[in-house]
């Protein structure tokens, strides 16, 4: 078996607006992400969470050595499991966020 690793890191200030954009949101997250993301209220919080989830889902395509376009945002769901961590049933995630930056690393298993 072998583990792949991707990496991706976000200028959070470069999607803040784009945060209010359900053109943007649509093409980035799932529903149940969208759903997700209607229950946080407070604008930074958004911002991290969609943020996250777009450097997450880049970070998936560089480990699988496609990049975003063989694999669409929409092929990979990142979710929460129950004490809020983000949860991936094709790879393993870690999302964090520190200042304007929001960064994800996901190793995959082949």
């Amino acid at each position: 078996m072998a583990i792949k690793i991707g990496t991706d890191i976000v200028f959070m200030k470069r999607y803040v607006e784009l945060v209010n954009n359900d053109t943007f949101i649509e093409k980035i997250l799932t529903s149940n992400e969208m759903e997700i993301l209607s229950n946080i209220t407070h604008p930074q919080k958004r911002l991290e969470f969609v943020c996250g989830r777009y450097a997450a889902k880049e970070a998936y395509s560089k480990a699988r050595g496609t990049g975003i376009g063989e694999i669409t945002f929409h092929d990979v769901e990142i979710l929460r499991n129950s004490l809020g961590a983000p949860t991936c049933d094709k790879a393993e995630v870690s999302i964090s966020h520190d200042g304007d930056y929001a960064i994800a690393m996901v190793l995959v298993y082949e």
